[in-house]
């Protein structure tokens, strides 16, 4: 019985994070202007569960040890960028122009791009099964999968999608 009462007090649990997600604070510019500093989201940890991850989706994820040592962080430290390449493919950056398996990618969404961002090229890559390429909207201000070695996040250290963006949720408090 004391079984049966925790396995549903877990469920409970679970079903509620997945229904009202988690919230975050915007903190950086990397994903301007979709996301801004006076901004909040939500997450659902369990929806990479049931549902593949997609392109474009914006996604939470552990960041790489590298960039955990380069900002002396010890634990977690957890990055929001856009996934722009998925596992199989091959992905290139001309002049801020993003090329999957040698086609220009239609990007619908506002983006920053500058031409002096060092990241401007990125030489072709063929992303490996389970893992993915991440970019910030704000290309010239964002630490992203351009900067990592290796280039790729692998699923497993990809957290959530976001659920929903509050506007200026932190502008006024």
């Amino acid at each position: 019985m004391r079984s049966f009462i925790v396995c549903t007090i877990l469920v409970f649990c679970c079903l509620a994070i997945g229904c009202k997600g988690l919230a975050y604070k915007v903190v950086t510019v990397n994903m301007s202007p979709t996301l801004n500093p006076s901004d909040a989201f939500t997450v659902n940890p369990l929806a990479y569960q049931s549902n593949p991850i997609e392109r474009f989706d914006i996604v939470i994820y552990e960041a790489p040890e590298a960039v955990k040592e380069a900002n002396k962080i010890n634990g977690e430290l957890r990055i929001v960028t856009r996934v722009v390449g998925l596992p199989g493919e091959k992905l290139e950056i001309k002049n801020n122009k993003l090329y999957i398996n040698d086609k220009l990618l239609d990007e619908p969404f506002e983006r920053i791009v500058d031409e002096t961002d060092k990241r401007k090229d990125f030489p072709a890559i063929v992303i490996p099964e389970n893992e993915y390429f991440l970019m910030g909207d704000n290309r010239p201000k964002s630490i992203d999968s351009r900067y990592y070695k290796p280039a790729t996040i692998k699923k497993e250290d990809i957290y959530s999608k976001i659920l929903e963006i509050y506007r200026e949720y932190y502008k006024n408090r």
